[in-house]
This record gives structure tokens, C-alpha cells and sequence, in this order.
């Protein structure tokens, strides 16, 4: 958030335009003004926006120009400002030094400076100079600011998103706090603020969490940080996978430790090709053989175990193993809909089954068991229900089946 050591001040000066607008559950009082980029603003060390182009700290103005320059879609935004000119302010805060601190807007400013410093003659001489801005007041606060930025880069759609290293690092220090700044909402206040749900703040504040594990466990890698950040959606998959996410998260059950850390030298040594890879961990981690595989450190090797296991689950027999639990749930929800139909089905699908495993021998004696056991539960609701049709149909099967075993069977006299 914004250096709480900075004085704020946002008298209106001659020549503002003031305007109304919604933050949050808050009209605020704005005021539209020009600033001239090199000598008005100052660029915010704690842009969010700056958390993927550069884990470490900043000491000039330059290097965070060279870290936004680095960030993702900077280009295009620099061809679009360069053809069509600046379409959104940014949002400043006056400081008692006369600078402008860019709470939402550094790359659009980054980019104007590099294009007023590149054309300094010529028909864009000055074009880039300057760049509109909105003035918030003194007493928006960082609860606030989290607010605006949660507005303007997760809720809605067409937001300028962030990407989802950065959305949980902002959930993690607007829930949490970070050195020196405290925590500036909760859960609620923050999944309000977003427009999402509170359960999706706290799998990302969980996910953030895991990732400064994983943090810790590589602190030898030259930047450990953006090696997490780099692999966050593995690392997030990985902290909810069913069964050993929970085991993962808990830090402080020492039983757990060297799980995690097998977990954590695998992500390393990039064993999973995509994060969709860590979602069969459980079953990884089920069959020895394949842990031994992923502990290996084999590059990408989790991508065809997890199209291994894809093919099994996917199989046939697969299936008609996961049919009993699936009609079973079915029935429990109340949306079972079966008739005589699916029975049918069903029992044509037994059919064919049978005459594949017994070729050449239809299994009567099963099917004999179960017409017994079907005969003896019979009602008289159940014959009542019977056509004369199927009584006939039954009575000519039973026959013609009694006479086969007079001439063939020695139980004949049974």
C-alpha cells in the first residue's frame, strides 16, 4: 500500500475538474487534472504490477521503469499509447514533496516518459509529456486503495488482470498485513471488494502461503521468489490436491515435512509440465513406484504419468466400475429418473458383457439364480402388473426351457 511515512494533501488547486466516482461502497470526490511525467509523479515502489518483473527491492526511479518495462503487455500497451494516445487516467495521491505518488498507473506513465524522452523532435515533440490523472483524496486510505486496485484489476470482466501470483500475493498482504503494514480488511471485506466469494480469497491466501514454503525450501536458487512465481498455478494446484494438500499446508505437524519437501524438489526440477499435472498427486503418491518416478526429478515426467492414469480412469472398464457410485448419488440427490428402460439398457449392457467373458457359453446358471431369486419375491402386485403378453411370452419360455431338460439334463427328475 501506499508509505503510511508520506503526508498526503489533496486541496484542489485552480483549474481542476472535479468529478464524482464509485469505490467501492463510496462516491468519492475526484479531481481530473494533467501531470507533467518526469517532474510531477513518482512511481510506487509497491506496485503490484511490479511482483512478477522483479522480486527484489528497488532503489531509483530507473529500476522500476526497467521492471515495468519487463512486465507483461507492455508493448502493446506502448503501441496503442503511441497510436491512439493515453484512453484511461491513472489515479495519484499528492504528496507534501510536490510529486504525485502513481497508486494505479505506472506503466501507462513508464511509457509516456520513454516516449517523450525517444521523440524529442518532430510532430510528437511533447505529445507524451503529460498525462491525465485522477487525484484521490488525502484520507483514502490503504483499505481503500485495496479497494480501487481489487476493482479495477480482478472484479468484472475486461479488467486489466494481474495474472495469479500477483492476485494472491495482494489477497495474502490485504488479509494478512506484511512488515510494517498491517492487515487493511478480512476475508469478507476483501471477496466483496473483488466480487468473488470468500472460499476463493482463501484457497489464493492459502496457495500464498504454500508458495512461501516453497520460498524457504529454495532459498538457494539466485531469485526464489520468481522461480515461485513462475510456478505458482503448479504450486496452488499442488496445496488443494485431494487427500495430500491438507497434509502439504500443515506446516506445523513436523510429519509432514519431508512430504512437502519431496513435493517441493519436484516442482524444482520441473517434473510436472503444466499445473493440471499436480492434480493426480494422490494418486502419484498412492503407487511407489510412480513417487519413486516424480522423485527422480525427471523433467516433465508427471505429464505422462497423469496421461497414464487419464487413459485408466477413461477406460471402459473404468466406467462400468464407477456406475454403481454414480446411480447411487444420483438417487440420494433425488435426481433419479430411471424407468423400465434403463433397466433395459443396463441389461443389455450385462448381455453383451457376459457373452464376451463366457464366449460361446451363455452363463444360464447365474441367469437361472437370479429368475429364482426374482420368482420368489414375486407379489401380487408384481403378477397384477404383468400383460397377458408377458405372461404368455413367459409361460412358452418356461416350456420350451422344461423340455430341454427332460431330453438333455441328468437332473431331469429335480
Amino acid at each position: 500500500m501506499a508509505d503510511s511515512a508520506m503526508e498526503l494533501e489533496a486541496l484542489p488547486q485552480s483549474g481542476e475538474r472535479v468529478i464524482w466516482e464509485r469505490i467501492g461502497n463510496t462516491e468519492w470526490e475526484l479531481a481530473e487534472i494533467q501531470l507533467d511525467v518526469h517532474e510531477e509523479v513518482a512511481l510506487w515502489s509497491d506496485n503490484p504490477r511490479l511482483q512478477t518483473a522483479m522480486m527484489e527491492g528497488f532503489s531509483t526511479e530507473l529500476e522500476l521503469e526497467d521492471a515495468l518495462r519487463a512486465s507483461k503487455g507492455y508493448d502493446n500497451l506502448k503501441k496503442s499509447i503511441l497510436e491512439i494516445g493515453q484512453m484511461q487516467p491513472i489515479y495519484v495521491q499528492r504528496t507534501k514533496t510536490g510529486k504525485h505518488l502513481v497508486l494505479e498507473g505506472a506503466t501507462r506513465v513508464t511509457i509516456l516518459r520513454e516516449l517523450d524522452r525517444k521523440y524529442q523532435t518532430g510532430k510528437h515533440e511533447g505529445v507524451f509529456r503529460r498525462v491525465d490523472a485522477k487525484l484521490l483524496p488525502s484520507h483514502f486510505g490503504e483499505k481503500e486503495i485495496a479497494t480501487l486496485l481489487a476493482q479495477i484489476h480482478v472484479r468484472g470482466s475486461g479488467v486489466r488482470a494481474w495474472g495469479r501470483y500477483i492476485e494472491a500475493k495482494f489477497v495474502h498482504e490485504t488479509v494478512v498485513g506484511r512488515p510494517g503494514h498491517p492487515a487493511v480488511m478480512n476475508q469478507s471485506q476483501l471477496a466483496e471488494a473483488m466480487g468473488k466469494n470468500v472460499s476463493w480469497v482463501s484457497r489464493l491466501k492459502n496457495a500464498y502461503e504454500f508458495a512461501l514454503k516453497f520460498v524457504e525450501h529454495v532459498d538457494d536458487d539466485p531469485n526464489p521468489r520468481r522461480l515461485a512465481a513462475e510456478n505458482f498455478s503448479t504450486l496452488e494446484e499442488l496445496s488443494k490436491a485431494r487427500g495430500i494438500g491438507p497434509h502439504l499446508r500443515d506446516f506445523d505437524n513436523s510429519a509432514y515435512d519431508e512430504l512437502r519437501e519431496e513435493v517441493f524438489e519436484m516442482v524444482r526440477n520441473n517434473v510436472f509440465k503444466e499445473y493440471r499435472d499436480a492434480r493426480f498427486l494422490k494418486e502419484f503418491h498412492d503407487d511407489p513406484d510412480v513417487w519413486d518416478q516424480l522423485k527422480s526429478g525427471e523433467e516433465h515426467v508427471a505429464n505422462r504419468l497423469a496421461r497414464q492414469i487419464q487413459d485408466k480412469h477413461s477406460s471402459p472398464k473404468a466406467k462400468i466400475a464407477g456406475l454403481p457410485q454414480l446411480v447411487r448419488r444420483t438417487i440420494d440427490r433425488g435426481d433419479g429418473e430411471f424407468d423400465d428402460e434403463d433397466v433395459s439398457a443396463l441389461q443389455h449392457t450385462i448381455d453383451l458383457i457376459e457373452d464376451q467373458v463366457h464366449e460361446g457359453v451363455h452363463p444360464y446358471r447365474l441367469a437361472i439364480k437370479k429368475a429364482t431369486r426374482t420368482l420368489n419375491k414375486a407379489s401380487k402386485a408384481d403378477v397384477l402388473d404383468l400383460s397377458s403378453s408377458d405372461l404368455s411370452e413367459f409361460a412358452e419360455a418356461y416350456e420350451y426351457f422344461t423340455s430341454l431338460v427332460k431330453s438333455h439334463s441328468s437332473h431331469a427328475g429335480v
